[in-house]
C-alpha cells in the first residue's frame, strides 16, 4: 500500500508539473477559422523537439527552457513562428494558404559580356564568365576582350598603366567601386592594379556622361567595379597565378554568414615579383619588382523589414622598385633607380531604407580615405599624400506609378593634396558640396528617358550647373535606339595625376590658375538582336564626341625637354567612332569583332593638332569556345592597334620617327574546370611585339635627353602563366 500510495503521489506531482509546463494550442486555416489543419508540424525552432496536431487541430507541447520561438509548418501553408513567454499556457495559430508555387528555376550558360537593352544609359557589362576568360590580375587586365576600353603603359620603367576611352585618357572616365569613388588623382596613375581581378563579381562599363547621381566627373564614361559580396553564393575561392618571369599572386575570399540577415566576407591579395628582366639590353628592368599586400573587409546586414546596410575598410601597402638593373645593390653606384611606396586606407558604408509607399526607398553612401606616396626617380624626390571624404544621399519616389519616377538627393566631395617635388611644396583643398534631381520617364520599357540636373559649388571654382540627357527607344523586338547628351566637370591635379612623369629628364611646368576641366559629350547607338537560325546575332553601333570647353592640357611638343600643363587655347575634341558584332557560330563557339575608329585632335601652341600617342583605329576579334559542361574553355584574342602621331622630337633623338606603326597583339587561354577546381595556362603578346627602343637614351639615364614616357605600345614580349582556383559555393 505504501508502494501504491507513492507511485500515485508522484502521479499527481507529474501531471500537475506537465500541466503547468506545457503549452495547449489549436491550429486553423486563416480563411476559414472553422476548419482545423490536421497532421500540422509545431516544434521548437533550432531543436527536435516537438509534436503533430491532431484530426481537430489540437496539440499539447512540453515547454522548452530556455524558451526558443515556437514554429508551425505545412505542406500547402506558409510557415508561421510566435514567440512563446514563461506565462503562455493557450496558443490559437492560423496558418496561410501558400498560393504560390515553388520557382522553377531556368538555367542559362551567362555570357562574357553584353549590351545592357533596359538601360537607357548605354552600358556594357562584363561578368565574371568574362573575367575568367584571361589570368586578370587587376583591374588592368580585365578589359583583354573587350573593345570600348583600351589599356596601354604609361611609361616604360614604372609599370603604370593606363585606360583611353572615347579616344580620350583615363582620367575623364569616372571610376567608382559600387557607385562611390575610387581610384581618384594620386591614385589614379597605378590604381589599375590596386584592384585585384579574384576580387571582382562584374564590371560595368557606360560611354557617355552618366547618371547625375553619382557626381559631375564623368566626361567620356564611366566603370563601374561590382566587388564580390558575403552574401552571394561563393563562400571559399582561391586564386593561384604566376608566370615565367617569377611573378606570382595568390588571392582568398572567404565569405561568413552568421544568419539570414548578416554575413561577412574577407578579400586578401598579395603579389609578388622580384626577378630581374631586361629582354631588350637597355639596362633598364622590363618590368618592375612588385610587392603588394591588398585587404578587404566588408559587412553585411540586410533587416527583416528589408533594406540594406553594409560598411567595410580596405587597406593597402606596395611597394615598386625599377630603373636600371642593380640600381638597388649596395655595391652598385650612380645607377639610375625609381623607389615607389604606396600606402592606402579606406572605410566606406552604405544604408538603404526601403519605405512602405511602393517604389520609394532613401540610400546613403559614405567614405573617407587617405593615399600616401612616397617616391624617387633617379635624383627626384615626390611625396603627397591626398584625403578624400565622400556623402552621398539619394531619395527615390514616383508620382503614383513606375511610369514616372525620380532620384533627388546631396553630395559632398572633398578633396586634400599634400605634394612635395623637389622640396618644392604644393598645397591643394577643394570642397563641393552639391545637389541634383533626376527624372525618368518609363513607357513599358520601350521608351525611356532620363533627365537630371545637378548644382554643386566649389571652393575653388565656385557654382557650376551639370545637365545631362539620355533617351532609349525600343522600336521593335530586334532593334534599340539610344542618344544623349551632357556636361562633364574635373579639376585637374597635374602632379598628381602624372607622377609617373617623373620617369624622365623633362622638366614638369604648371602654370597658376588652371581653370576647371569642362566638356560636353553627345553620342548616340543602335543596338539590334537578329535572329539567325536558332542564335541570336548581336550588333552595336555607336558614335560619341566629345568638345572641350576647358581643358588643361599635356604640351610635350614645345619643348623635348619639358612637359608643360596649362589651359586650353582653342579647340579640343574626340570624335569615336565603334561597331561590335557578337554571334554563337555552334553551340559552346562564340565570336565577338569590333573595329573603331578615332579622331582626336587639340590645340597646341595655336595650331589643331592630332594628339599624340593615341592609336588612330582598333580592332578586336576574341573567339571562345567551351565544351559540354564547360569542362574545358579555350579562348583566343587578337587586338589591331592603328598607327598614331608621335611627339616632335626636334634634333635630341635622329631615329625618331613622326608616326608610330600598326601592331598587333595576341593572348590565348586554356582552362580546364572541374566541380571545384579550375587549372588555366595562358600566353600574353604571344606574337612577341615590342617597342624597339622603349627609353630614349636610356645610356645616359643622368643626361638631358633620358625619357621613358614615350610609350605607344608593348614594353616586354611574349609571357607564359598559368594558375588555378578553387571554389566553394553554398549549394555544392
Amino acid at each position: 500500500m505504501k508502494i501504491i500510495f507513492l507511485v500515485c503521489f508522484l502521479l499527481i506531482l507529474h501531471l500537475a508539473f506537465s500541466a503547468e509546463n506545457s503549452i495547449k494550442g489549436i491550429v486553423r486555416e486563416n480563411d476559414n477559422h472553422d476548419q482545423p489543419v490536421v497532421g500540422a508540424n509545431i516544434y521548437w525552432a533550432k531543436t527536435t523537439l516537438g509534436t503533430t496536431s491532431d484530426s481537430n487541430g489540437n496539440f499539447e507541447l512540453n515547454k522548452h527552457m530556455p524558451s526558443w520561438p515556437l514554429v508551425i509548418s505545412f505542406v500547402g501553408f506558409l510557415p508561421d513562428t510566435i514567440q512563446i513567454t514563461p506565462d503562455t499556457k493557450t496558443v490559437e495559430i492560423l496558418l496561410r494558404k501558400q498560393l504560390e508555387l515553388d520557382e522553377v528555376v531556368v538555367k542559362e550558360r551567362l555570357k562574357g559580356q553584353y549590351i545592357s537593352t533596359m538601360d537607357p544609359i548605354q552600358s556594357s557589362k562584363i561578368t565574371s564568365t568574362e573575367l575568367q576568360k584571361a589570368a586578370c590580375c587587376n583591374l588592368s587586365e580585365s578589359f583583354e576582350t573587350n573593345a570600348s576600353v583600351d589599356v596601354s603603359y604609361s611609361d616604360a620603367v614604372t609599370g603604370a598603366k593606363q585606360i583611353q576611352m572615347l579616344g580620350l585618357s583615363g582620367i575623364y572616365v569616372q571610376t567608382i567601386s559600387e557607385n562611390m569613388p575610387t581610384n581618384r588623382s594620386m591614385a589614379a596613375p597605378y590604381g589599375l592594379g590596386y584592384v585585384p581581378g579574384p576580387w571582382m563579381e562584374a564590371i560595368q562599363i557606360s560611354k557617355g556622361t552618366s547618371s547625375v547621381s553619382n557626381g559631375y566627373e564623368a566626361i567620356t564614361g564611366q566603370i563601374n567595379v561590382e566587388y564580390k559580396k558575403p552574401q552571394d553564393q561563393e563562400i571559399l575561392h582561391v586564386n593561384l597565378y604566376g608566370n615565367e618571369v617569377f611573378k606570382s599572386e595568390a588571392n582568398l575570399n572567404y565569405a561568413y554568414k552568421f544568419n539570414d540577415n548578416l554575413s561577412t566576407m574577407i578579400l586578401l591579395h598579395g603579389e609578388n615579383h622580384s626577378k630581374e628582366i631586361d629582354d631588350n639590353g637597355d639596362s633598364f628592368l622590363d618590368m618592375p619588382h612588385i610587392q603588394q599586400i591588398n585587404f578587404m573587409n566588408r559587412w553585411n546586414y540586410i533587416p527583416k523589414k528589408g533594406g540594406h546596410r553594409e560598411i567595410g575598410v580596405k587597406l593597402l601597402d606596395e611597394h615598386r622598385q625599377s630603373g636600371q638593373v642593380g640600381a638597388f645593390d649596395e655595391n652598385l653606384s650612380n645607377l639610375y633607380g625609381i623607389d615607389i611606396r604606396t600606402r592606402h586606407y579606406e572605410v566606406f558604408a552604405k544604408n538603404g531604407i526601403i519605405f512602405n509607399k511602393p517604389g520609394t526607398s532613401l540610400g546613403i553612401q559614405a567614405s573617407a580615405s587617405y593615399h600616401n606616396q612616397e617616391s624617387s626617380y633617379g635624383n627626384k624626390t615626390y611625396q603627397g599624400t591626398q584625403t578624400n571624404t565622400y556623402l552621398n544621399v539619394i531619395y527615390m519616389g514616383n508620382f503614383g506609378s513606375d511610369l514616372h519616377s525620380y532620384k533627388t538627393g546631396v553630395s559632398y566631395m572633398g578633396d586634400g593634396y599634400n605634394e612635395e617635388l623637389n622640396s618644392t611644396k604644393h598645397t591643394h583643398t577643394e570642397a563641393v558640396p552639391g545637389a541634383f534631381f533626376q527624372y525618368a520617364y518609363n513607357l513599358n520599357n520601350k521608351l525611356n528617358i532620363l533627365a537630371g540636373i545637378r548644382a554643386d559649388y566649389s571652393t575653388i571654382y565656385r557654382l557650376f550647373v551639370t545637365p545631362r540627357i539620355h533617351t532609349k527607344w525600343n522600336a521593335n523586338d530586334w532593334l534599340t535606339i539610344r542618344a544623349s547628351a551632357g556636361k562633364g566637370y574635373r579639376t585637374s591635379i597635374p602632379l598628381a595625376e602624372n607622377s609617373y612623369l617623373l620617369a624622365s629628364s623633362r622638366e614638369l611646368i604648371v602654370d597658376q590658375n588652371l581653370n576647371q576641366e569642362e566638356a560636353i559629350n553627345m553620342g548616340t547607338s543602335a543596338t539590334l538582336a537578329l535572329p539567325i537560325g536558332e542564335k541570336e546575332l548581336s550588333v552595336s553601333i555607336d558614335y560619341y564626341r566629345t568638345n572641350f570647353v576647358n581643358q588643361v592640357i599635356r604640351d610635350v611638343d614645345s619643348d623635348v625637354h619639358q612637359v608643360h600643363f596649362k589651359n586650353l587655347e582653342g579647340l579640343s575634341y574626340a570624335n569615336s567612332f565603334q561597331a561590335e558584332a557578337f554571334y554563337e557560330l555552334v553551340h559552346g563557339l562564340t565570336i565577338n569583332a569590333a573595329y573603331r575608329i578615332n579622331d582626336v585632335n587639340q590645340t597646341i601652341n595655336g595650331t589643331l593638332r592630332e594628339l599624340p600617342l593615341v592609336s588612330r583605329y582598333k580592332g578586336l576579334l576574341s573567339l571562345s569556345y567551351a565544351t559540354r559542361l564547360k569542362k574545358w574553355q579555350f579562348d583566343l584574342t587578337s587586338q589591331f592597334n592603328g598607327g598614331g602621331r608621335l611627339p616632335d622630337a626636334s634634333t635630341v633623338n635622329p631615329l625618331w620617327k613622326e608616326e608610330f606603326d600598326p601592331f598587333t597583339i595576341f593572348n590565348a587561354q586554356i582552362t580546364k574546370n572541374y566541380k571545384l577546381w579550375s587549372f588555366y595556362v595562358g600566353g600574353e603578346n604571344l606574337s612577341n611585339f615590342t617597342m624597339s627602343s622603349p627609353i630614349i637614351a636610356s645610356d645616359k639615364p643622368w643626361g638631358p635627353n633620358f625619357d621613358g614616357s614615350m610609350i605607344w605600345g608593348p614594353v616586354h614580349g611574349r609571357t607564359i602563366y598559368f594558375g588555378l582556383r578553387y571554389t566553394i559555393k553554398d549549394y555544392e
